[in-house]
């Protein structure tokens, strides 16, 4: 059994550990190396836990948009790796992973030395779609990490004496329909948010209770919503998109890009033929077809979903979700695979038969405003306040160790010490 000891960038696998290398710090990678580090201690051979992750801090990304009404910390849903790690026998590289070399199961980092590996896990999950709209990219803002929610604020406070802020969101998608209800409600009276989309509805993924939920409350705000919508450009002064037939242009302080995200590509030379979705096809196990002991998983991985619940899916005869039997690029799909890949790990070092990971879904949440949410699931939707609060319990039961749940705990309830 491994000893615990303290992260070092330096740390050294022991004579005859296992070594697991596990590439990305989101929902998949570190909840994979937080549960292989609890049950390392059934495993008959000792293991060493490489975690690579460029960014100090873990992004709890469904509860970003709680830092624009300052309902929450950034502390709270971005606590440091250094502080989740410092209590597990977890080695923390703080670097990015260049290339993967399966033939020779080895790891180039973009800094530091190669990593040889055992068990490789790749879990760098996905990026923003590279914008094709005229002026997107110079005149927009995405949001998606820590550091957009720190831009937008920043951004925010600079446009504090204006007596009024216009702000146009790209994408009528959970992140664009959570946005807009958040600023609405932190600019107030001041602010005009507007929503547009070039589908012709909000939420295309989403059960109707929920679509109906956010359509109440983006029109109890005010926001207003353009579907069907074709964005033609994006410029200093706003958005301009085709509607009914006619050309408009939106004027805007503040353009929010939320339109998609498209999976990280593999880093090896062997180029895996990916899947429709450009996602890696993997076995129900999560490994690699050809490479048994390289798992890969969340969003990078076409994760096999045959457990999803029918009622999940509001029109079965169209294709909402890509594919039924494939798992969801989520927080929720990435948080369920990360323990499973380690529960197959220690199958595969213990030379037990592996599991297939199923996907349950859980339900959906969204927030539509301060101190509103909508919860669905299990046939309940539970909206407005009591929604905000059962979906702020769920995430919280979600956040990654059981120190940093208390400490957030213990701040909601106003407990000192």
């Amino acid at each position: 059994m491994p000893s615990k000891r303290s992260i070092s960038a330096n740390s050294e696998p022991a004579a005859g550990a296992v070594r697991v290398c596990i590439l990305g710090g989101g929902f998949g990678g570190l909840y994979c190396a937080l549960s292989l580090h609890q049950r390392s201690r059934r495993s008959p051979r000792p293991i060493h836990i490489t975690l690579v992750e460029p960014r100090d801090r873990f992004n709890f990304t469904p509860l970003l948009y709680e830092l624009l009404t300052q309902e929450l910390a950034p502390w709270e849903i971005a606590p440091a790796y250094r502080e989740l790690l410092k209590h597990t026998a977890v080695d923390l590289r703080q670097d990015w992973a260049e290339h993967i070399d399966v033939a020779q199961q080895r790891v180039t980092l973009r800094h530091g030395e190669p990593l040889t590996y055992d068990y490789l896990v790749v879990a760098l999950g996905s990026q923003m779609r590279p914008p094709s709209t005229p002026g997107s990219q110079a005149h927009s803002l995405p949001f998606n990490t820590l550091q957009d929610a720190e831009q937008l604020e920043r951004r925010l406070n600079d446009l504090e004496q204006s007596p009024q802020v216009g702000v146009v969101v790209a994408g009528a998608g959970p992140s664009g329909v959570e946005l807009a209800c958040k600023l609405s409600d932190r600019l107030g009276s001041r602010g005009q948010v507007t929503l547009v989309d070039r589908r012709g509805e909000i939420l295309r993924s989403y059960p109707e209770r929920i679509q109906r939920a956010a359509a109440r409350a983006l029109a109890k705000r005010g926001v207003e919503v353009y579907l069907d919508a074709a964005i033609e450009a994006v410029d200093a002064s706003g958005l301009t998109f085709g509607h009914e037939g006619q050309t408009r242009h939106c004027q805007a302080d503040v353009t929010l890009w939320t339109v998609g995200t498209v999976p990280r590509s593999w880093l090896g030379s062997n180029q895996l033929k990916p899947t429709l979705f450009g996602q890696c096809p993997v076995r129900p196990t999560l490994q690699l077809i050809d490479h048994p002991n390289v798992f890969v998983l969340g969003d990078m991985a076409a994760m096999p979903a045959p457990g999803r619940d029918s009622q999940s899916v509001r029109n079965p005869t169209r294709n909402e979700y890509p594919s039924r039997n494939r798992a969801p690029t989520t927080a929720q799909a990435a948080y369920q695979a990360g323990p499973a890949v380690a529960h197959n790990l220690l199958a595969l070092i213990a030379n037990r038969p592996l599991k297939p990971f199923i996907y349950n879904h859980l339900g959906d949440m969204l927030t539509l405003g301060q101190g509103e949410a909508v919860v669905c699931g299990f046939g309940l939707c539970i909206t407005g306040r009591l929604g905000a609060i059962s979906r702020r319990w769920a995430y919280w039961l979600r956040l990654p160790t059981h120190a940093h749940r208390w400490r957030v705990l213990r701040h909601w309830l106003g407990l000192k010490g």
